[in-house]
């Protein structure tokens, strides 16, 4: 008797993480179309609104551990969609056990408590993963763990209850004893069908976008660096050249960082970097900060490249690491950002705001006004050409991947020839998935402002990398066009859309 209503909970728990786990793969596959979707991070999806808890959905969909195999498919096989079989695997041993007659309810038990150990070790490395290294809880997520921990008492319940009455029931002589060996063997082929199959489906089912994408989002019209902006970032090697348009307080340039790092193919690249802050205080483009205090971590970055015992590496790391707590300190005072990174890098205080850095800061954002850069972090140039702002989250392993065997076999180029660089196309917000005036099928035209256009005025000393500046081509400022007012934006910790696992 009890072990059957040990066996009705472990359904139910079966079920329960079934729906999780299927929830947050549609939210996964939904991204599969290079679209931003608004998703519902929440325990009965798509009736209630976003709030402030579906960050945790973002960051989790976005992180290099929601997928595997991200260089062989595009976005790669979300981990929720094993979990997906292996609860179904569950809710199908639980109705065995049910329907089953006591001869064979013990060994039946021992096998859906062997199988939940699955989904309960799977929770645990991916609990740890998401809160010690994401920062992050998806209420998804948290389901399919309460799930697991549920099922495994429920199978350990009905165990328990089937030794006992075992031992409480006579046996029927006439009755064949159970093939415990065969039931086990059989459990095993039933557990490789129900993962196998769905993940063998799903890898063939999944589009080969970058075939058709790559070198469509266009390429730097003048990539070259003549005053000396651009700062290295990442391994020191001999990579294929890349440019990094850059603000060091981006929650999405974080989040870029992580997923570039995790894939392993930062070592395949050498990366310079653009500082490219979205903070009214330096950058013309802007007219409010969406990153308050970008300016002042972005001149860091450039004075840590005068100083080897510093490095920009440190300093961004750091300016990563302490993101939050500087975004804060924008917001009241923009001197304690000062304070917090002198505090920190001691060395750098005598450049801080000095007029060298600061027209250091200037030539970058007149860096990208030349290559009419749409006002947005992150960006990549790989070797030039952009790797597009939709293939930037999910499928940037698989894109960057095909990308470098591309430059390697000498193909990799853009398809249409990169405009005159004429004016910069200043777009609201920050972290969209739109291109530099350009109108999408998909997306509304973003309004333009006036063209800035050259000044008489010199813009200030020479960079303070001492880099000096062709005599051919006087160094001007460009006249500041209306300033832009961002929207206002919840910008989550990394990325731009919700839902997904761990």
């Amino acid at each position: 008797m009890w072990s059957r209503i040990f066996g009705v909970g472990l359904l139910l728990a079966a079920l329960a993480g079934l729906v999780f786990a299927s929830a947050s793969t549609l939210d996964f596959v939904q991204h599969l179309d290079r679209q931003v979707h608004e998703l519902h991070c929440s325990f009965v999806p798509g009736l209630v609104e976003p709030d402030e808890e579906s960050t945790g959905c973002q960051v989790t969909l976005l992180s290099p551990y929601s997928s595997i195999m991200r260089t062989s498919l595009w976005g790669g096989i979300p981990i929720s969609l094993p979990a997906m079989a292996v609860f179904a695997f569950l809710a199908f041993r639980a109705l065995e056990l049910l329907l089953a007659d006591p001869s064979r309810r013990k060994p039946m038990a021992a096998i859906a408590l062997v199988a939940t150990l699955v989904p309960v070790l799977a929770s645990c490395v991916m609990g740890y993963l998401a809160f010690t290294k994401l920062h992050a809880a998806c209420k998804l997520c948290i389901g399919i763990y309460i799930s697991s921990g549920a099922a495994l008492l429920m199978a350990l319940g009905a165990l328990l209850a089937a030794r006992a009455e075992a031992k409480t029931t006579t046996a029927d002589p006439a009755a064949t004893p159970p093939r415990t060996g065969a039931m086990w063997l059989a459990a095993v082929g039933q557990a490789f069908a129900f993962v196998t199959i769905p993940v063998v489906v799903y890898a063939a089912l999944v589009p080969d976008y970058p075939s058709r994408f790559i070198g469509s989002c266009g390429a730097l019209a003048e990539p070259d660096d003549p005053y000396g902006v651009m700062v290295p970032l990442g391994p020191k090697g001999n990579g294929v050249p890349t440019i990094e348009v850059f603000d060091p307080l981006c929650p999405s340039c974080r989040g870029f960082e992580e997923r570039l790092t995790a894939s392993g193919q930062d070592q395949l690249l050498q990366r310079r970097a653009v500082m490219f802050p979205l903070d009214s205080e330096c950058n013309w483009m802007v007219g409010r900060s969406l990153h308050p205090g970008a300016c002042r971590v972005s001149e860091a970055v450039l004075c840590a490249t005068t100083v080897p015992a510093v490095g920009p590496d440190a300093v961004v790391a750091w300016a990563f690491e302490q993101q939050e707590a500087l975004l804060a300190a924008g917001k009241q005072d923009l001197e304690s950002v000062s304070r917090m990174i002198s505090a920190r890098f001691p060395e750098l205080g005598s450049c801080l705001r000095s007029p060298e850095v600061e027209s250091r800061l200037n030539k970058s954002l007149r860096w990208a006004v030349k290559n009419q850069l749409p006002v947005m972090t992150p960006q990549l140039y790989v070797a030039g050409v952009k790797l597009c702002d939709e293939d930037s989250d999910l499928g940037m392993d698989y894109t960057l991947h095909r990308m470098l065997e591309k430059h390697a076999a000498g193909q990799l180029q853009a398809s249409t020839p990169a405009a005159a660089p004429v004016e910069p196309s200043l777009v609201p917000g920050s972290e969209s998935k739109s291109t530099a005036g350009k109108k999408s099928a998909d997306k509304p035209a973003r309004k333009k402002p006036a063209a800035p256009t050259p000044a008489s005025k010199p813009s200030g000393p020479s960079p303070a990398s001492g880099a000096a500046d062709p005599p051919s081509e006087p160094v001007t400022e460009p006249k500041r066009p209306a300033p832009v007012d961002l929207p206002d934006v919840q910008e989550p910790d990394e990325g731009k859309q919700e839902g997904g696992s761990p």
